[in-house]
Parts: structure tokens; C-alpha cells; sequence
């Protein structure tokens, strides 16, 4: 699914789905003046709304858990560097001043890196030079090792750990998403609502404006959620204030 988004712009996603949720209301409509015998569907149409109101809530609180875990995480990451940076200073020269500004180096390319989600590509680079400053600075802490005391080794040895660990936690975290056949039984409810809704057999004219209602609304509340579940498109995305504000103090820094 998220091939598709990628390759299709969301105002034009938007409108196909409009347009598909006014045809199911359409041939509802037809339908119901074809074939008017076909009893009261009133009951039917309040399970089906239901049934997709229900599911609605379901992916907006699985959406809203994967947001609030990629906010929870951005705090975490500038928590371990800010830890590992302080802890840095028990290392002797000119390793610390060395090590101090690679973090530095890798705050940025962190900060660059998860404000450019939208571009793939850049993403993409700037995740594989902070990977390469991760080598450098565990390679330059082993060559530190024997002559370093061993409660400082483990203090900065754990300190680089958790900085490693968050930044694999944040890539898992930016593909964690609602599971595709989710999004297509939700679209597979809202369009036979949209059908059921349609059918009026006591109705001599279309409801035209309670149709765009239903359609704007439901297209809204869809593409809300989207937009909420996936952090590469839309304008909701993940504040990187504490890696910003982080950024800024370690400039200060010696």
C-alpha cells in the first residue's frame, strides 16, 4: 500500500475516492428505484456505519500508538547522545574532543535525516553516514580500552549502546504501520455504506447534499488517519524539537 501513496499524489488519492464513494452512493440510488422490493434496509445501513465507525477507532488508536511511540522515541535518542556526550568527558584528549565532535557530526545527521522523511533517497544517505560515525566512534572507544579504568569503560560502553539501539528503534518505528488489509476493509466498509446509504426507494431525488457530506467527511476522517500512520507523507509529521534543542546546547559545548 505504501508503494501506491508513494506513487500517487494524496489530492489526486483523495479524489479517486471521492469520486468511487459517489458511485457507490449512485448505485445505491439505482438500485433502490430498479428494484424497490427489496424491504427495509435501515437496519442494515446503521450495522454497516457501525461496523465502520468501529473500525475507524480502531486504526485511529493503533495510528495515535505508533505517533505517540516515534514522539516518546525522538525524546529517548536525544536523551542517549546528550548521556553519551556528557560521559565522553571521561575519556582523556585527544580522543574526547575527537569523539565529542563526531556526536556532534551525528546529532546533525539525525536531526537532517528524520526531517527529511518525505525524501526517501536523502533518508537513505544520511541514516548510512550516521551509521558510519557509529563505527568510528565504537571503533575509537576499543582502541581507548586499555587504557581506560573499567567503571568509566562501562559507563561510556553503555552510554554508545543506547544511542545505537534508539537509532535502530526509530527506523523500526517509521515502518511500523497499520496493517494494509486493514485499509482495505475499511475502504471495502465505506464503499458498501456509501451503497446502502444510496438506497432510498421512497426518495424521488438524489440527496446531493447530504451525499457530499457523507463523502467529504468520510474522505477526511480516512485521509486524517493516513496521514497520522504514515510519517513519510502529509503534514503531521514527528517533532524533532528535543534533538534540535539538544543540536543547539552541544554547539555551545566544549
Amino acid at each position: 500500500m505504501l508503494r501506491i501513496l508513494d506513487a500517487i499524489p494524496v489530492w489526486l488519492l483523495a479524489l479517486m475516492v471521492m469520486g468511487l464513494l459517489f458511485l457507490c452512493l449512485e448505485t445505491g440510488y439505482r438500485l433502490s428505484h430498479r428494484k424497490p422490493g427489496l424491504g427495509d434496509v435501515s437496519a442494515l445501513q446503521a450495522s454497516v456505519l457501525g461496523l465502520v465507525a468501529l473500525l475507524l477507532a480502531f486504526s485511529f488508536s493503533m495510528a495515535e500508538a505508533r505517533y505517540s511511540l516515534r514522539r516518546a522515541l525522538v525524546v529517548k535518542e536525544a536523551n542517549a547522545i546528550g548521556t553519551l556526550y556528557l560521559r565522553i568527558g571521561f575519556l582523556p584528549e585527544p580522543s574526547r574532543g575527537e569523539m565529542r565532535a563526531w556526536l556532534r557530526r551525528y546529532t546533525d545527521l539525525r536531526l537532517e535525516g528524520h526531517e527529511a522523511l518525505g525524501n526517501p533517497a536523502l533518508f537513505a544517505t544520511k541514516l548510512q553516514e550516521s551509521e558510519s560515525l557509529q563505527d568510528e566512534l565504537w571503533a575509537r572507544l576499543e582502541a581507548l580500552a586499555p587504557r581506560v579504568e573499567t567503571p568509566v569503560l562501562i559507563l561510556v560502553t553503555q552510554a554508545m549502546n543506547d544511542v545505537f539501539d534508539v537509532s535502530d528503534e526509530r527506523v523500526a518505528a517509521a515502518h511500523n504501520l497499520i496493517p494494509t488489509s486493514i485499509f482495505i476493509l475499511l475502504l471495502v466498509g465505506m464503499l458498501g455504506s456509501g451503497v446502502l446509504l444510496g438506497y432510498r426507494p421512497e426518495a424521488r431525488l438524489r440527496g446531493l447534499l447530504s451525499w457530499s457530506l457523507f463523502v467529504v467527511i468520510l474522505t477526511a476522517v480516512m485521509f486524517t488517519l493516513l496521514d497520522l500512520d504514515l510519517p513519510t507523507r502529509g503534514r503531521i509529521r514527528v517533532d524533532q524539537g528535543p534533538l534540535r534543542s539538544l543540536q543547539e546546547q552541544l554547539r555551545i559545548r566544549p
